[in-house]
């Protein structure tokens, strides 16, 4: 197996997430829609759309009269050979959440916002909050109510973890800056077998191949991230073993291993069964992201609510430990 095979196979295993449909732009909000306290924006996952969003659907149905949510239009695609590379098409959800939420805060100044996002999703909507929450945004952290991110490729270990420990990270490597102000206001959830958000941190071919997919169109403000993350493998790598190391990693031998993980991977089924997953005694992660949801939907409008975590809440260790 050539290195472009291996390459070309482990990408297909990464960002390979559910069933393609056709996207479809997000609905604006309208002069004639009163203001909600709250507007959450949820993006779907790579090939989902809004009139297929996966298990955003079950997260933002029933929220409450006081709030409105907002499925989030982009290509949500992932191959050259699709309507748009993973990087771009992660990038143009940013964009149009951004957007959005800035429409509905010039036209309703008093609502707040909350994200939320699965998959690819999740990454996109992480970005967004980690923007705002570090002030690279014009919308204000204090413009935020919350944010819940399912399954995260850039999951930090310094996180606020929702449900059983886990020790890697994202597969695309953590966000550098980290969630700033919106931190206390940032909740993620990962199930031990997904691979997506939780890379074991010594799965180098792995993390190279996340690391492609999330530069395979650059941002320009993400550039220090991209450099740290490459940095930090290239770094992790030697550490292990010299500069020996880094030719085993990414030899043929090593990679058809790391697909053989993920194919193993794919066919659990621990990726696309967060509707099942609990992150505590009978509560699956789809319930408590909803219930966090209609928590900060049911706040005093002039409040931005820091909703207790419940006791299966854990802060992660930093990610150089």
């Amino acid at each position: 197996m050539s290195m472009r095979t291996w390459l070309v196979a482990l990408v297909v295993a990464v960002v390979g997430l559910s069933v393609p449909s056709t996207a479809a732009a997000a609905p604006l909000p309208t002069l004639r829609q009163p203001c909600p306290d709250l507007y959450v924006l949820a993006i779907p996952g790579t090939w989902a759309d809004i009139a297929e969003p996966g298990i955003l659907r079950e997260v933002t149905d029933g929220l409450g009269p006081r709030s409105r949510s907002t499925y989030v239009g982009y290509d949500a695609t992932a191959f050259p050979w699709e309507k748009a590379i993973y990087g771009r098409s992660k990038a143009q959800a940013v964009a149009n959440a951004t957007g959005l939420a800035t429409m509905m805060l010039r036209r309703c100044p008093h609502t707040k916002v909350a994200f939320t996002g699965y998959s690819q999703g999740a990454d996109a909507a992480g970005d967004v909050a980690a923007e705002i929450g570090t002030g690279r945004a014009a919308i204000r952290p204090d413009q935020v109510a919350g944010v819940v991110l399912i399954s995260d490729p850039r999951r930090s270990r310094r996180d606020t973890l929702i449900g059983p420990s886990v020790t890697g990270q994202g597969s695309g490597g953590p966000r550098l800056t980290g969630m700033g102000r919106l931190s206390a206001r940032t909740y993620t959830i990962c199930a031990p077998k997904d691979l997506y958000c939780n890379t074991p941190r010594e799965s180098y071919v792995t993390r190279i191949v996340g690391y492609l997919a999330e530069t395979s169109d650059p941002t320009p403000s993400q550039m220090n991230q991209y450099q740290a993350e490459a940095g930090a493998i290239l770094d992790e790598m030697l550490t292990q073993g010299g500069i020996g190391a880094v030719g085993r990693e990414v030899s043929n031998q090593r990679a058809r291993q790391q697909i053989i993980v993920f194919n193993r991977f794919i066919q659990s089924g621990a990726h696309t069964d967060y509707g099942d997953f609990e992150v505590r005694p009978g509560i699956t992660a789809v319930r408590w992201a909803h219930e966090f949801l209609a928590r900060l939907a049911s706040a005093p409008p002039s409040s931005v609510p820091s909703p207790a975590a419940p006791s299966s809440a854990t802060r992660q260790p930093s990610d150089k430990e």
